[in-house]
């Protein structure tokens, strides 16, 4: 299902041919990761120009949970951000990231960074699993992140979705027969207009 965002993005089918021979020219964006912060007595605390915020083990969004733990993964020096994960009973429940000016996007997957590190894509969910299959994309816009776009599937999950250019993403998509004891894939590039 497509919802309506500020950004119209084109699914265009591809054969298995095209989208192996597009796959060759993948573009992966790796920031350098360091890490400046060291989680102290079960809290992290990330500094931003809004001020500090506070991870602390055992609480979620304000509310008590004993189960809930958060790692700190590092800073992403180029972007300036900091990304913690949050986990219950030893599953990751949300990836947070913080920048420096103090927006928090709160995502349910790693982001995939485009080429020029002005959008990302986030992947989630299964239909063999938990969760609809999504697939967002969120553009920086006078300073921060916002997420204009997204697709649920009801029919396909994400097997594999890479950059390759800032406008064209490929995706290889999964699908399920009712009782998923049989799974075959179908292929598709995702255009995405200039920002």
């Amino acid at each position: 299902m497509l919802r309506p965002m500020a950004v119209r993005v084109v699914l265009s089918p591809l054969t298995k041919t095209a989208y192996s021979q597009a796959l060759k020219g993948k573009i992966t964006t790796t920031p350098r990761t360091t890490f400046p912060l060291k989680k102290q007595q079960g809290r992290l605390v990330i500094p931003s120009t809004r001020g500090a915020y506070v991870f602390r083990d055992g609480w979620v969004d304000g509310e008590r949970d004993e189960e809930t733990r958060y790692k700190y993964l590092g800073y992403w020096p180029a972007l300036r951000w900091h990304l913690v994960e949050g986990y219950h009973f030893s599953e990751t429940y949300r990836l947070n990231v913080l920048t420096q000016g103090g927006q928090w996007l709160k995502l349910e997957g790693d982001p995939q960074l485009g080429p020029d590190s002005s959008q990302f894509v986030v992947t989630s969910g299964a239909l063999d699993g938990l969760g609809t299959p999504t697939i967002q994309l969120f553009q920086q816009t006078k300073g921060s992140w916002r997420q204009v776009w997204r697709v649920e599937s009801h029919n396909w999950q994400v097997e594999q979705l890479e950059w390759v250019a800032t406008s064209t993403l490929l995706l290889q998509q999964k699908h399920w027969n009712k009782t998923f004891s049989r799974a075959w894939y179908t292929y598709a590039s995702l255009t995405i207009p200039a920002h």
